[in-house]
């Protein structure tokens, strides 16, 4: 193993025993604080895309986010497992639209 790589082995596993010592609680937040930055920095937040139940849906307008779509609803996922925060409709809704972006784009 070259000096590079012992690097990048040692880096990640401090990088995950960093990110396990993290109270879950501070954790869910963190990832919410990460969600809205990587969300203001493409732009806000998409907008809804048509309903899936239409005879013939208008094509989902495309938005900046779309190509971080899938970080956004994953990152949304984790900010919901805070205490109390997986029952916010607000939060889930986010998630359900990234997820539906994620699959169009």
């Amino acid at each position: 193993m070259n000096a590079e790589g012992a690097y990048l082995f040692r880096h990640a596993l401090l990088r995950d025993a960093a990110y396990q010592l993290q109270l879950p609680g501070d954790r869910a937040l963190l990832h919410g604080l990460a969600f809205s930055v990587m969300e203001t920095i493409f732009g806000g937040r998409a907008p809804e895309p048509p309903p899936l139940d239409e005879a013939g849906p208008a094509p989902m307008r495309p938005h900046a986010t779309d190509s971080i779509a899938f970080e956004l609803a994953e990152q949304v996922r984790l900010a919901r497992s805070a205490p109390g925060a997986s029952a916010n409709q607000e939060l889930l809704a986010t998630e359900k639209l990234y997820w539906r972006r994620a699959a169009s784009h």
